[in-house]
C-alpha cells in the first residue's frame, strides 16, 4: 500500500502557474515554435503598431520642436528689425530733424496756421 501511495503523490505534482508556463515559454523558446508565432501572432502585429505608432510620434514631436525653435528665432529677428526701425522713426519724427530736412529741401517753415478753404459740394466734380 506504501507503493501505492507513493504513486499518487506522483501523478499529483504542484501544478504550473500561468506566470511560470509564460517564463519556462520564454526560456525554452517554445514561443518561437510554429505553433507558439501562430497563436501569439496578433499580439505580437499589435506590438509591431505600437512600435510604430510610437517612433512616428517621436519624429513628429521631434519637428514640432524644431519648427518651435525656428518661429522663435524667427520672431525674434522681427523684434529686433521692429525696434529698429521704430527708433529710427522716432528720430526722424524729432523737430530738429524735421528742421534740418526742410532747410535740406530749401523749405520755408510757414510761421502762420494754415487755413481751411471750404468749396461748395460738387465743384471738383466734371460736368458734361
Amino acid at each position: 500500500m506504501n507503493k501505492h501511495k507513493e504513486h499518487k503523490e506522483e501523478e499529483k505534482a504542484p501544478k504550473k502557474g500561468w506566470v511560470s508556463k509564460t517564463l519556462n515559454a520564454l526560456l525554452n523558446g517554445e514561443f518561437l515554435t510554429r505553433q507558439g508565432v501562430i497563436k501569439h501572432m496578433p499580439f505580437m502585429l499589435f506590438l509591431c503598431a505600437l512600435f510604430v505608432i510610437y517612433i512616428s510620434m517621436g519624429y513628429s514631436f521631434e519637428q514640432t520642436e524644431r519648427e518651435k525653435v525656428r518661429v522663435k528665432k524667427l520672431l525674434e529677428e522681427q523684434m529686433t528689425e521692429y525696434k529698429s526701425l521704430k527708433s529710427e522713426l522716432e528720430t526722424s519724427k524729432q523737430q530738429s530733424s524735421v528742421l534740418d530736412e526742410i532747410d535740406r529741401l530749401e523749405l520755408i517753415e510757414p510761421m502762420s496756421p494754415p487755413e481751411i478753404i471750404e468749396v461748395a459740394p460738387g465743384y471738383f466734380e466734371e460736368s458734361n
